[in-house]
């Protein structure tokens, strides 16, 4: 009988099973925009469901779906359309030009329409980065795209990434505050992203407050950005694309002017007549004005600047090939890069990378999906530290009547015994040009990201997602002194010529995803319940090799050395168990709910205080979907708030709760030191953020305005705290107080023509941002680690910079005047004692910052330009204080602005005498007379693209034709000497600035570059 009734059941649930599948189908089709052209990128969703898909280039897509579901069709200033799915095999939408509430968000653990979201979050479609000067780092992209997003060009070397920061700073760690990058589910190093090619990524989304990135947990503290690449369409056939692109870069121009030769003789003459300098090695003074000498030396003037860079090469090419069949679609790429930067002899970045997406249904109930993506890049080093190898320092350094090479009487080249020129060492001792030749540097990073999803329906309302994403990364970096180099030469072994360091890095990132979902919906209720079981593991491996004694120049590796002097292996590993729910919740798309819970535990942390629980709610309510609301020039009006609280474990070393030693050996015996205090109760860092939030469209929709204010708090702060000298540490790794960034975000668009052949739209975004320091330890101030003046000191803004004030030149002496601590004025040998060093709200984080675009279309033309601004942020200008030295660095180049210096009784306006320099120096260098605002307007892009009409096309095999031209930060406004846009140099942004803040202060970093690229997209 048991036997016969299981029989029965088994006969009762296949049929069952066989009935719910029976009536699913594969639904293909095109989406255009109102005048027949496709829209590449729009979202398509099953309505109350995470499942969708987007447009492809020419606006085709493919979904599989049951009868009687309903697809979301949207795309960013448009109206979103809904298709209940019946019979038909084939849906084509038309959208028309209108609202951008209802586009559908893409998260990553789901997608969702912007209707019924109750949280601030921003997509970024592909077709609005197709219309951006395309770069090496996808991060350098988001610029002036988002409200609340600021970020600041790391430095202008080719593959080099961005500092973004979303809502503020996160932490008094420099390094941490950085959001979480998802690309396909696999979450990445930021550094990583170098290894994505432009035209593979069809969506950006980013995740701002605390009722989205709480499903992210500890990870999202500082925001989300969410990558999706491209995918095919089913029941397509191939279509293959082709983009290239081509153009010149070259350095963004400053604005003030080096000495030449014959203007830096005067200089050194000026500073020897008022006794500041001896006549030794000064060739303004040594050579009379007529003589034979400085005649030599002026027809072999150099313009240092000119000869040390060079306009570099950008050129890029991908081909890609998308289709599908009833069950499974594909997408395939294959790019390369290339920019060969603006130092001359230095090779710059190249990229050659490959894409593999795949979706099947391999059962009517089970789709597998493989999202593969590998990028093998190359980078030259350009040494940019600041050091006498710095190629950047050096052109600023070098004076304009020091030549190239070393030169006999006749004015001809010296040359050594193989007949090479020998390079002029300078008067810094080291010639970098011939440097760059013979100590060359560079980097080989392979880098894998992938994933693995499998999803299983178990019935209309059930669903299972298994996921496995993995970024791996495996890094070879080779620096090589030649033997009978220059740098070998000044400080390199006689005995054993030559010198090589080789560095491996392993990394992986492997995440392993559970995800059980079910959904819910009728006419009236939508409800979505997803419950998450996930496990994260990070692991580095690293070796290090360094040896002397290499028998010539072209044999590289270290089996050739004669010596090995270091070396060192290390590994390490962190990891993360996660679990949560989360749920969402609309009755008619007018009530809104969102909530969730997630519980992360992590072994960075003391092992009774590795788990922390984090959480978030939000409500929403579309007053313009009630029955009462007939105001007939709002089209659209919705208001949320949100509450939740996320975790940060970042900043501080893998094992920063435990105790650790070193081991050293002295005469006879070896040693054991404590290196690091054991903390066991070192815990989360929590972020809570407060937002209420308006999205609102009028006047037939031609202006979108969505508006957010929020409050974010984040309390126990990681960080290493100073100890005494007498505790035998620096410091410990621990908790250690609150701040606080609150502002107000806004983002407007409106369309000011909007005709069938012409259309006009202008937008804008922009944050208002306040910040403090709530609280410290015994509330007592803690200096920086670094050495520019910032204090951290409760009520005080993050980053305030903490100097003497400056007063001027005294108009009688030309001496410079301070101010002391009780607020008169002083000469520096006046100053009272005590401390005069005070705050003034000068921030190095801007009080403002955002972007504006303008959109013409007419016909097949477009004409895009976009501008990014901040303002109200301080830099201290470190370049400048040495070309404008007061007669202190005389050896060195100087700016012509040096000459300004006080000359007679009554002048004003002008530098101190330099008479006073050094007497004066130990207070001048710890005042704020260098500080600036760092207020810019910069134009990031101007695109003039042409489109083929599809008529056009019609008897050729070519399904769209795009060609552009486009220019990037071809226009600066800024009253800040240099570039305000200040970043860190590559070498010390490895770690992304782990001490220093980026627009903290200029440094002789790899200038930010300009550039104009021709190019085209062609589909077949």
């Amino acid at each position: 009988m048991k036997t016969k009734f299981s029989g029965i059941m088994t006969l009762l649930l296949a049929l069952v099973v066989q009935l719910t599948f029976a009536q699913q189908k594969t639904i293909t089709g095109t989406v255009t925009d109102d005048t027949g052209l496709p829209l590449p990128g729009a979202n398509v969703i099953i309505k109350g469901t995470s499942t969708g898909t987007q447009s492809d280039f020419d606006g085709n897509y493919s979904i599989t779906a049951n009868v009687g579901q309903t697809l979301t069709f949207s795309y960013v200033g448009f109206d979103t359309q809904e298709v209940k799915v019946g019979a038909q095999n084939s849906i084509d939408i038309t959208l028309n030009p209108g609202s951008t509430l209802e586009t559908v968000v893409v998260t990553g653990y789901s997608s969702r329409n912007q209707t019924v979201q109750t949280s601030a979050v921003v997509s970024i479609s592909a077709a609005e980065l197709s219309q951006m000067a395309p770069t090496t780092s996808i991060d350098n992209m988001l610029q002036g795209k988002a409200a609340g997003v600021q970020v600041t060009a790391a430095n202008g070397k080719p593959g080099q990434g961005a500092f973004v920061r979303i809502r503020g700073t996160g932490s008094l760690v420099a390094g941490a505050s950085s959001p979480l990058y998802i690309v396909d589910g696999a979450p990445i190093r930021e550094q990583d992203l170098a290894s994505i090619p432009n035209e593979d990524i069809e969506n950006i989304t980013i995740l701002k407050d605390a009722a989205m990135t709480a499903r992210y947990g500890s990870r999202g503290s500082n925001g989300v950005v969410v990558i999706t690449t491209k995918g095919g369409n089913r029941n397509k056939d191939a279509v293959i694309r082709y983009s290239s692109r081509y153009g010149v870069t070259s350095r963004i121009k400053p604005n003030f002017s080096m000495m030449d030769a014959t203007q830096k003789m005067q200089y050194e003459a000026e500073m020897y007549a008022l006794g500041v300098t001896a006549a030794s090695s000064l060739p303004g003074v040594t050579t009379a004005p007529n003589s034979p000498e400085r005649q030599f030396l002026l027809d072999h003037e150099v313009d240092w600047q000119d000869l040390m860079l060079k306009d570099g090469i950008i050129q890029s090419n991908s081909v890609a090939i998308s289709g599908g069949a009833e069950k499974m679609d594909y997408y395939f790429s294959v790019s390369n890069d290339r920019n060969t930067g603006i130092i001359d002899q230095i090779d710059g970045f190249e990229r050659l990378g490959t894409r593999l997406n795949v979706n099947v249904d391999a059962k009517e109930w089970l789709t597998l999906g493989v999202n593969v993506g590998y990028s093998r890049s190359t980078s030259d080093e350009p040494r940019d530290r600041n050091n006498a190898q710095n190629p950047f320092r050096a052109m600023l350094d070098y004076n304009g009547y020091e030549p190239e090479f070393r030169l006999d009487e006749n004015g001809d080249r010296l040359l050594d015994e193989n007949g090479n020129p020998i390079y002029n060492p300078t008067h810094s001792g080291f010639p970098v040009r011939g440097a760059l030749l013979s100590e060359p540097s560079n980097i080989v990073d392979n880098t894998t990201l992938g994933s693995v999803d499998a999803l299983v329906k178990f019935s209309k309302n059930w669903s299972y997602n298994f996921n496995v994403a993995v970024n791996w990364s495996a890094a070879r970096e080779e620096s090589y002194m030649k033997p009978g180099g220059i740098l070998d030469g000044l400080i390199g072994d006689p005995d054993k010529p030559g010198n090589k360091m080789d560095v491996q890095t392993h990394r992986l990132d492997l995440t392993l995803s559970n995800r059980i979902n079910y959904n819910y919906q009728n006419d009236k209720h939508n409800v979505n319940v997803l419950g998450l079981y996930e496990y994260n593991m990070n692991e580095y491996n690293g070796a290090l090799v360094r040896s002397i004694g290499f028998p010539s120049a072209l044999l590289t590796t270290q089996e050739n050395a004669a010596e090995v002097t270091d070396g060192w292996t290390r590994r390490n590993r962190i990891t993360l168990v996660s679990y949560g729910v989360f749920a969402d919740y609309d009755f008619q798309e007018r009530y809104l709910l969102q909530g969730s819970v997630r519980r992360d535990g992590s072994s960075n942390f003391g092992k009774d205080v590795q788990f922390g629980t984090f959480y978030s709610g939000s409500i929403g309510w579309n007053i313009a979907k009630e029955s009462f609301f007939n105001a007939d020039f709002v089209n659209d009006l919705k208001l949320r708030a949100s509450y939740g609280s996320v975790g940060n474990r970042n900043g501080l070393s893998r094992y920063a709760s435990q105790g650790t030693v070193g081991f050293g050996s002295y005469p006879g015996g070896s040693s054991t030191i404590p290196t690091q205090v054991a903390n066991p109760e070192l815990s989360w860092e929590t972020t809570t953020t407060t937002n209420i939030g308006m999205e609102l469209n009028m006047f037939n929709k031609r202006v979108r305005m969505v508006g957010d204010y929020f409050i974010r708090n984040t309390t126990d702060l990681l960080f290493n705290i100073p100890k005494s000298a007498e505790s035998g540490v620096g410091s410990i790794a621990g908790n250690l107080g609150d701040i606080e960034n609150k502002g107000l975000e806004i983002s407007l668009q409106g369309d000011v023509l909007r005709g069938e052949d012409l259309s006009w739209t202008l937008g804008g975004n922009i944050i208002f941002l306040d910040h403090k320091i709530k609280s410290l330890p015994e509330g007592n101030p803690i200096d920086a680690p670094d050495t520019f003046g910032i204090r951290w000191e409760e009520g005080k803004k993050i980053n305030e910079h903490f100097y003497i004030r400056y007063a001027g030149v005294d108009p009688a002496t030309g001496r410079a005047q301070f101010y002391g601590g009780d607020g008169n004025i002083y000469f520096a040998d006046q100053m009272p004692d005590m401390e005069n060093r005070v705050f003034q709200g000068k921030s190095t984080i801007a009080d403002m910052e955002g972007g504006f675009f303008s959109n013409i279309t007419y016909k097949g033309f477009g004409l895009r330009t976009d501008f990014v601004f901040k303002a109200g942020n301080y830099i201290n200008n470190f370049v400048r204080s040495q070309r404008e030295s007061d007669g202190i660095n005389i050896a060195d180049n100087q700016s012509v602005g040096a000459f300004n210096y006080w000359k007679q009784p009554g002048d004003t306006g002008v530098l101190p005498s330099p008479i006073y320099a050094t007497g004066d120096d130990s207070v001048m260098s710890n005042s704020d007379r260098f500080l600036e605002k760092g207020d810019y307007i910069r134009m990031r892009n101007i695109t003039l693209s042409y489109s083929f009409s599809s008529e056009t096309l019609e008897k050729t095999p070519i399904n769209s034709l795009r060609l552009y031209v486009q220019g990037q930060n071809l226009l600066t406004f800024t009253k800040f000497w240099g570039d305000p846009e200040v970043g860190l140099s590559s070498g010390e942004t490895i770690a992304f600035g782990d001490s220093v803040a980026p627009g903290e202060a200029t440094l002789y970093s790899y200038p930010n570059t300009k550039s104009i690229q021709v190019g085209l997209d062609v589909s077949f």
